[in-house]
């Protein structure tokens, strides 16, 4: 298991700890957005559609910037914030930096946030909300890549994955249950927030998420009987055993889930959406997803790299 601080150490990146220096003066901060691509530089105007917007100095406006068509008959005006992450948000774009930047990798909670900036905690909760978001359609995205089990590294023609479900958390008195997916091969984890553990629930999912003919290791549920119809070699691993042992184990998976709990809970803890708690679960469980599948890289370059998939 590895410890709190090890795990916050290990995403301090280098250009994490720039971050600060970066949001220091607006225009550091905005040189650092257009550097990165995560504002238009000229985009196509919005009006006539003929002409590039540029920017132009107002020092009216918080930004201190606006774009403005090159149209000499069109000179229409949007925000330098147009279509970008940052246009329904009223904090400062230095702000925004640090936080989306800076304390949503470190996966800082609230409290500890309103302690080194005046954003309220309502704007700081909105941020993170959007990035949940933002993240999770992007790893919605690549659970269309294609099935898990597909062994290719031996040339043989199914590979091997475990399944296994999990209480994730609680809503209303609810168990609010999640069900996992793990490619011993690709080491690839996709996770679902289901309604609940039924083989109606199930068994649909591993159908499309599995290649037929794959070997599937899961515990006793119940759900699980009979996978072998659905075209699927299947060993049970009993728990009364362990988590089984050489080959025959969901070691894999439950590692998985110790993992993801850890970081999707720290700090920040799951506060479900009363609208629709399932998919603001899902939203939670596809960011601790995303860490895992991070983990060790650059978390900033990545989050770039997701905001400007979903916005450009």
């Amino acid at each position: 298991m590895v410890s709190r601080t090890d795990f916050v150490q290990s995403m301090l990146l280098e250009e994490d700890y720039s971050i600060l220096y970066i949001a220091r003066s607006l225009d550091s901060t905005i040189q650092w957005l257009m550097d990165h691509n995560l504002v238009f530089s000229n985009p196509i105007c919005a009006v006539c559609q003929n002409f590039n917007m540029h920017h132009i100095k107002d020092t009216s406006k918080a930004d201190k910037l606006r774009l403005r068509c090159s149209n000499k008959n069109c000179l229409a005006t949007k925000s330098f914030r147009w279509k970008s992450f940052f246009e329904d948000h009223k904090l400062s774009l230095m702000e925004l930096v640090q936080i989306m930047f800076h304390y949503f990798i470190r996966n800082d909670s609230m409290k500890e946030i309103t302690k080194h900036l005046p954003a309220k905690t309502k704007a700081i909760s909105n941020v993170y909300s959007k990035l949940r978001t933002v993240i999770s359609d992007y790893m919605e995205a690549l659970k269309l890549g294609g099935q898990l089990g597909i062994e290719r590294m031996q040339g043989m023609e199914h590979g091997i994955v475990e399944i296994d479900e999990t209480l994730m958390t609680h809503y209303n008195g609810q168990q609010m249950w999640v069900f996992g997916i793990f490619d011993r091969v690709t080491k690839e984890l996709r996770c679902f927030a289901v309604q609940d553990r039924s083989r109606e629930s199930l068994i649909p999912i591993i159908k499309e998420h599995v290649v037929p003919g794959a070997k599937i290791y899961s515990d006793g549920w119940l759900a699980y009987h009979n996978l072998e119809r659905e075209g699927y070699r299947h060993t049970v691993v009993l728990h009364v055993d362990g988590f089984g042992s050489g080959s025959e184990t969901t070691n894999g998976i439950e590692s998985c889930w110790s993992e993801l709990k850890r970081i999707t809970k720290q700090d920040q803890g799951i506060q479900l959406s009363d609208f629709n708690p399932l998919n603001s679960l899902q939203e939670y469980v596809n960011v601790g997803t995303w860490r895992r599948m991070s983990k060790g890289q650059n978390l900033i370059g990545e989050l770039i790299d997701v905001i400007k998939y979903s916005y450009f």
